[in-house]
């Protein structure tokens, strides 16, 4: 009889220590969703005082995308060859860490920095906007733009990872009368990547030195209607992608470095 009060006595204690720490981690919840709270009603009255609106939509609780470490993908450069030249490419090392990929209607070459061309490629066709979207699908390039008539002009298009594009991994493809003649651009893979702590700030922050860049180089724009987290390949040993915001106005796009807290106007 003595042990089952003492069970009792012990189930008790135990479902009280666990209410506690419930309403302990939701009290640091609202605070924490407080203090998020305040500090967007101070960045909002802060752009106020300086004439620049906020829009409305913008979410100030994002957080900064994490950077990547990136391993290169021999695969995937053999597939993107392979697909521009319309048949199994063949790669070969050029040393400096440029492969060549070679099949019957040219050559790609990649380079350890993620980019590729090539140029004097013989590949026709038989619609060269059907060609460049399927191309655009199967590696994730996106926000395509055809400037073609009668299968001669130019495409180009930017990588996306994650739904989010990746300033630096552009693409352009050059036709003509319905055949493909060159190749430009960059790419990226999220195999092997490895995330890193470092280099991270978030919206508010971001806000801010955009803010104070504005201020003293004296750009003109009365009105901040979109931020977003991107990303940016850094070429290098190992290949990185480096977030940074993006921060679209009513006049241009700016991009805040996450790392340094730069600021560049596209």
């Amino acid at each position: 009889m003595e042990t089952y009060r003492l069970k009792n006595i012990a189930i008790i204690i135990l479902l009280l220590l666990n209410a506690f720490l419930l309403l302990l981690l939701g009290s640091q919840y609202l605070q924490t969703m407080q203090a998020e709270t305040d500090t967007a009603g101070q960045l909002r009255a802060l752009c106020q005082s300086s004439q620049l609106e906020l829009a409305g939509q913008i979410d100030l609780s994002q957080q900064s995308l994490p950077p990547l470490l990136l391993s290169r993908q021999s695969q995937t450069e053999q597939a993107i060859a392979s697909f521009l030249l319309g048949g199994e490419a063949v790669s070969a090392s050029q040393g400096g860490g440029i492969y060549s990929y070679t099949a019957e209607r040219g050559t790609i070459h990649f380079r350890a920095g993620g980019s590729f061309d090539g140029s004097r490629l013989d590949l026709p066709v038989e619609d060269a906007a059907e060609f460049a979207r399927r191309f655009c699908r199967q590696f994730d390039y996106e926000d395509v733009q055809l400037q073609l008539q009668d299968g001669t002009g130019t495409v180009t298009a930017v990588q996306q990872v994650t739904g989010v594009p990746v300033s630096g991994c552009g693409l352009t493809l050059h036709f003509e009368d319905g055949v493909l003649t060159a190749a430009a651009g960059a790419h990226v893979s999220l195999e092997d990547a490895a995330p890193s702590s470092s280099g991270r700030m978030d919206c508010v922050t971001a806000l801010v030195r955009f803010l104070d860049y504005r201020s003293t180089s004296g750009i003109v724009c009365s009105e901040v209607t979109d931020v977003r987290c991107v990303y940016e390949l850094q070429a290098g040993s190992p290949l990185r992608l480096l977030p940074m915001w993006q921060v679209e106005t009513d006049t241009a796009l700016y991009f805040v470095d996450c790392a340094g807290g730069e600021v560049i106007r596209q």
